[in-house]
């Protein structure tokens, strides 16, 4: 069984009692005018797994009921089980949809489902999906009146090789309580007859404007208008599928200190939607000023900036990976830009879009992992040896696959199909500007295959190949991680901007703000808030500030907030608490980026 939790995040009641009614739009993001939330109560019921799941009866009863869109396992679902790998979870709910739909394609959207689901509308099976973490949809007929909607889910679990981050079925230390089933937003929307199903908008190198490509069922006929910062707008025309030009009077750029975002919308004479576009390129490039022997930066529209994003888990005591209402996704990325970080690193999870529309509308920067699969390559006490001694070692041969679990052609298909469906579905998000492959060897293989696969697929952004160890020279950064040994300058051999991409991780336990479960992890444990203080003044002023002459170019922060037994974060669990002194974060973060800020007017 998991591990209840006595504490309550401030949204707790909205998690529990009052699921949030916001809708997720399938990919790629799209707004229609027209929605209907499917979150709240659904039937439930648990059986013995039957043959395949495509095939599996439906079940003639129910157990009880079960609070979408909050995972099996967590408190808010009101359930707060497991489910084994030889049992199915049939979820069931009579829907109805307004009278105006009748006639109308309606599109059934799951946001994210862990792991493998088939769904029956009125008894007919209209599709399946496998993965955790993107998500789909489903059109199907309606002529009128309620529909049944019923949705089996099986989840072999991490062992299993799939896709699963921090998920674990023996949680403990930097391994959290597994999530089965629907854990995101469920919501349907009417179609037309011809419905645009993707709009494109690829920023122009010179930053005056866009290149927008709408995609529908069929060819046809659309306009796409752009409102403007001043209140007017431009309009062009074209055919779908087409690559239309839009070149825009003063352009105005997204970035942390001004988030703005244009708004698109496409109409057909059958559909209309909205999207949006932020103006903005990010590259690797010299710091003007700086002289040659100083490794180049994180280029910003032309602005070299110092990455400072702290490690963002994505877990709550109540919900686990859901967050239990959308103000928990506003308050964590406002409560770091309020210490003075300037984005963050989202961890081995694809989080809810509507966290990445408010990090683009807030200006936070995200680094962005891909959901590690396979198996960690080392131990946990393996693992400090290779990051005392930088070990790296090769991932292409069959030792190494087989090391990091991926000795199955199938394994492998299903890490790249889900790596690239995450590159696509997030990509019209300006405030994504990197994208983190394989953390700590976590099922690595073939390093240098796969980030020609993703620079492919998006070469607008940039590649952390490697972060943690085992790096195979490419990437944009030479990336470590490094707890508790003292912070060090990276080989001067090596001239790729380097990339603290964790550290810190100090630990302090809050009486009264823990989880249920007995122990901790961290590192550096400190007793009270004020030896947490001293440890990182200094950690920030003795050891990571000095880097930055050195080539020091980003640095991650462990962690936004604890996580069940994981004691290290900024933050206690229930987001009560902020452990050390919020100005003197402010100060050292501000020392910082002062520090980075003058190289440019140093010569080196």
């Amino acid at each position: 069984m998991p591990h209840g939790t006595s504490l309550r995040t401030p949204w707790a009641s909205q998690a529990i009692g009052h699921p949030n009614p916001l809708p997720e739009y399938p990919r790629p993001m799209l707004e229609r005018a027209e929605w209907r939330s499917l979150n709240g109560e659904w039937d439930y019921a648990i059986r013995p797994a039957v043959g395949a799941l495509v095939a599996e009866s439906r079940p003639a009863h129910y157990d009880g009921r079960i609070n979408v869109p909050f995972a099996l396992e967590t408190v808010a679902s009101g359930v707060t089980r497991t489910l084994a790998a030889d049992e199915t979870l049939f979820y069931r709910r009579v829907v109805e949809l307004p009278e105006a739909w009748a006639g109308s394609r309606v599109a059934l959207n799951f946001e994210a489902v862990d792991h493998e689901c088939v769904v029956w509308v009125d008894g007919r099976r209209v599709g399946s999906h496998q993965g955790g973490y993107l998500p789909f949809s489903f059109a199907l007929p309606w002529h009128g009146g309620p529909v049944e909607v019923v949705v089996g889910v099986r989840d072999p679990g991490p062992d299993a090789g799939q896709q699963s981050g921090k998920q674990s079925d023996e949680p403990s230390g930097i391994w959290y309580t597994a999530t089965s089933g629907i854990w995101q937003s469920v919501w349907m929307e009417p179609l037309p007859d011809n419905p645009i199903t993707a709009v494109r908008a690829v920023v122009a190198d010179t930053l005056d404007g866009f290149v927008v490509q709408a995609m529908t069922d069929r060819p046809c006929q659309l306009d796409v208008r752009v409102e403007l910062p001043d209140g007017d707008s431009i309009t062009t025309a074209g055919t779908s599928g087409a690559q239309l030009r839009l070149t825009l009077p003063q352009p105005r750029l997204w970035s942390p200190e001004d988030p703005y975002r244009y708004r698109l919308t496409v109409r057909t004479r059958d559909d209309e939607v909205r999207s949006w576009v932020g103006l903005r390129t990010v590259e690797i490039g010299p710091i003007p000023g700086a002289g040659r022997r100083q490794r180049p930066a994180v280029v910003l529209n032309g602005r070299p900036i110092l990455l400072n994003t702290p490690l963002d888990q994505g877990y709550w005591p109540e919900t686990g990976l859901t967050a239990p209402a959308d103000e928990a996704l506003v308050f964590d990325l406002l409560r770091m830009r309020e210490l003075g970080f300037n984005g963050v690193r989202k961890h081995v999870k694809v989080e809810s879009r509507r966290f990445y529309d408010h990090a683009d509308r807030l200006g936070m920067l995200v680094v962005q992992d891909a959901v590690n699969g396979g198996k960690p390559r080392h131990s946990l006490r393996q693992s400090r040896f290779v990051m005392s001694l930088d070990l790296q070692f090769g991932d292409t041969s069959r030792h190494a696959l087989t090391a990091a679990g991926r000795q199955h052609p199938q394994n492998r298909k299903i890490f790249e199909s889900d790596l690239m469906g995450m590159i696509d579905l997030l990509s019209p998000h300006p405030s994504v500007i990197c994208w983190s492959i394989f953390n700590e060897a976590w099922g690595q293989y073939q390093t240098n295959r796969i980030e020609a696969m993703v620079r492919v697929a998006d070469p607008t952004r940039l590649v952390d190949a490697a972060s943690g160890w085992h790096d195979q020279g490419g990437g944009d950064f030479r990336s470590r991680h490094r707890y508790v040994l003292k912070l060090r300058r990276p080989a001067r051999r090596d001239r790729r901007p380097f990339f603290l991409s964790e550290f810190g991780g100090y630990n302090l336990v809050v009486d009264g703000h823990t989880w249920e479960v007995a122990g901790q992890y961290g590192y550096g444990t400190q007793a009270d808030e004020r030896l947490l203080d001293r440890a990182l003044r200094r950690l920030y002023r003795d050891q990571l500030i000095p880097l930055v002459s050195h080539g020091l170019r980003g640095c991650i922060y462990t962690q936004v907030s604890d996580v069940e037994t994981e004691t290290n974060g900024l933050l206690t669990y229930d987001r009560q608490v902020l452990k050390p002194d919020a100005g003197l974060l402010r100060r050292l973060n501000a020392e910082l980026h002062a520090a980075f800020d003058a190289l440019g007017h140093a010569s080196c």
